[in-house]
């Protein structure tokens, strides 16, 4: 018969946990905002009881009493404050904007900072600024027990920026999330060179990839995707370890509604085509830099799609080279009219949320062919086209 543990822990809120340790005769409440520093001692009746004292005098002296006193509870109970205070049952969100109508602008971001804030506010991030030990041990609780999420449209830099930033900390994540917008596109010309198309603000263009194999004749005219070299830099900044120390990560990407990598889901001109261009590469760099390391790096793609289209087209998908990891249905709500339009009622769609890895790919690959919606019989190069 198993005994109850000697403690009781109660978190009161994100800036108060109340722990008592009957063998300890120890009692405390302990603040975890951002001050969490500056705790002060005072002596109770008949246990030892912390609390936050106002006078700068005692708040200086007394820092260093109570961090060591804290330090002397056993690990099995700092670990579980830990938890309690550093945890998210939701992912963290780092960033999150969206671009006014929908197409991938990056000068025009629009950051949501209320939805970010509203992930940290339960977090008791104060701990991670204590002294020295505490916001070491702490870290590594929040950083390897939580899903980081890059949400919405934005740029691959601040990714690499934020990795950057956490040094060694990088070692301890073990699930990121990025939302994946369709890559930019240009003009491709049988010749092999790509253009910047003028109803498209392409910032920068890229040629072949190198680990791309070139076509025999000439290539497909037609939109073809740029890959952002920075998502390579995110890849290898997650693989860079100090240590050697054995491993595991989970990288998902996040396609969004409807964009399933090499899948024409619906016959529509209107519809954005998101080559294998992308998700080729990402596996032939996880593979680059996994190699010879003790890092395991698990790449998924999650999308969401009609529920029937999906069941159309699964086989499709599989022959693409998709293997379906998970797929679990849904439903979103929508208006037909659109989100601002007041006409009609808002009407349930049943979804499918697909979890996807690639299967393995040859040591010859070519790059994806332009776009089957391609617009050929206009030319996109004319600035006067539209």
């Amino acid at each position: 018969m198993s005994s109850s543990p000697p403690y009781t822990i109660r978190l009161i809120s994100s800036k108060l946990l109340n722990v008592y340790l009957e063998d300890m005769n120890y009692a405390a409440t302990l603040p975890l905002d951002v001050d969490l520093d500056l705790w002060a001692h005072e002596p109770g009746p008949s246990c030892k009881h912390l609390k936050i004292q106002s006078q700068p005098h005692i708040m200086v002296k007394s820092a260093h009493m109570m961090q060591s006193k804290f330090q002397q509870l056993p690990a099995e109970l700092r670990l579980k404050i830990y938890s309690l205070s550093l945890i998210s049952t939701s992912p963290i969100i780092v960033r999150s904007a969206q671009t006014p109508g929908g197409r991938p602008r990056p000068a025009h971001l629009k950051w949501n900072r209320e939805k970010i804030s509203a992930t940290r506010s339960k977090l008791a991030l104060g701990l991670l600024r204590c002294s020295t030990n505490i916001a070491a041990e702490s870290a590594r609780i929040f950083y390897s027990r939580n899903t980081f999420h890059f949400e919405g449209e934005h740029e691959y830099y601040p990714i690499i920026t934020w990795l950057d930033k956490l040094n060694h900390k990088r070692e301890w994540l073990r699930y990121l999330e990025l939302d994946v917008r369709r890559p930019e596109v240009a003009w491709q010309l049988p010749d092999g060179s790509r253009h910047r198309m003028h109803y498209y603000k392409t910032r920068g263009l890229a040629s072949h990839h190198p680990y791309f194999t070139a076509p025999v004749g000439p290539y497909e005219e037609g939109e073809v995707d740029i890959i952002d070299p920075a998502i390579e830099t995110i890849i290898s900044l997650l693989a860079k370890d100090e240590h050697g120390d054995h491993r595991k990560m989970t990288l998902s990407m996040n396609t969004g509604f409807y964009n399933i990598p090499g899948i024409e889901l619906f016959e529509d001109e209107g519809t954005c085509f998101f080559s294998l261009d992308l998700p080729n590469l990402v596996d032939i760099w996880r593979t680059k830099y996994c190699l010879n390391t003790k890092f395991e790096l698990e790449i998924i793609w999650k999308v969401e799609t009609d529920l029937g289209v999906f069941h159309e087209k699964r086989h499709l998908i599989e022959g693409v080279g998709w293997h379906i990891v998970d797929a679990c249905e849904g439903e979103v709500t929508y208006n037909p009219y659109g989100i601002h339009d007041d006409r009609g009622e808002d009407r349930v769609l049943p979804t499918m949320q697909v979890s996807m890895k690639r299967n393995a790919i040859g040591d010859s690959i070519m790059a994806a062919g332009a776009s089957p919606w391609t617009r050929s019989h206009h030319n996109p190069l004319d600035p006067e086209w539209n």
